[in-house]
């Protein structure tokens, strides 16, 4: 399967759920995704186009648009394309469904993205810190208005 093949049924299959879908390269997929329908579209790359393998989770901050990203990062065994899925949440309560249930793995990617950029995913399992000491949950340390950010120095954080 090629990458023009997946955009034309990812496009297809939720008209309304995807938008600005490019080809890269022919490896490499670009797209924007619903937040309301993110997990029904990664269940749909994971049971029809044979994207088995969610490679990341991240999150990305836009304080000047007041706008955060849910990032993914899909692959499959299958087919030599790697898609990059991002979902558009409001800064002020970026939330969406966890896509657990779909990739199992996407349990310790949502677990950091959390507690690193404050993105909450619905209905995690067990939404909890990941990797951040106790004195410093809550703060949100990658987002940009991040007191110290950009942190010029290394912090030993363990």
């Amino acid at each position: 399967m090629d990458a023009r093949t997946i955009i034309e049924s990812l496009t297809g299959k939720f008209p309304e759920a995807i938008s600005e879908a490019e080809v890269e390269s022919p490896i490499r997929i670009r797209a924007y995704v619903d937040k309301e329908k993110a997990k029904e579209v990664c269940q749909y790359l994971k049971d029809s186009l044979q994207f088995d393998h969610l490679c990341s989770v991240c999150g990305v901050d836009y304080p000047r648009r007041n706008e955060q990203e849910a990032v993914y990062h899909i692959a499959s065994y299958d087919h030599p394309v790697v898609l990059m899925l991002k979902a558009r949440l409001p800064r002020d309560s970026p939330e969406i469904e966890s896509i657990v249930p779909v990739y199992w793995n996407a349990n310790w990617y949502e677990r950091e993205t959390y507690e690193l950029f404050g993105i909450f995913f619905k209905n995690h399992p067990n939404l909890k810190a990941l990797v951040l000491p106790e004195d410093m949950l809550g703060e949100w340390p990658l987002r940009k208005d991040y007191e110290g950010f950009p942190n010029r120095t290394a912090r030993n954080l363990v």
